[in-house]
């Protein structure tokens, strides 16, 4: 029996699905981006939610929550979470 093969691209991203699943590629991350993520795995865990931008730049020692959005933006181009925009904690690791 044959899998069934796909390769679709949209708005600049290639996803792929096999079979009856889709999944997108993932860039690779810095060792920063690595800790970012790890942090932000550790708090999702610990809590049950995800952590606000005040508290991971208290986490992260980021001096502004500009900068903690400008990760966040990092980690979603690469595939990594994802979330609502203007919605508090509606962050989700992929």
């Amino acid at each position: 029996m044959h899998s069934l093969f796909i390769v679709l691209r949209y708005k600049k991203n290639i996803i792929l699905g096999i079979g009856k699943g889709i999944m997108s590629i993932k860039q690779g991350l810095t060792p920063k981006q690595h800790e970012f993520l790890k942090q932000i795995q550790g708090f999702i865990k610990a809590n049950g939610y995800p952590p606000s931008y005040e508290e991971l730049k208290q986490m992260t020692g980021l001096k502004s929550k500009s900068n903690v959005h400008a990760k966040m933006h990092q980690l979603k181009k690469r595939g990594y979470v994802d979330f609502l925009p203007y919605l508090s904690r509606s962050m989700r690791l992929l």
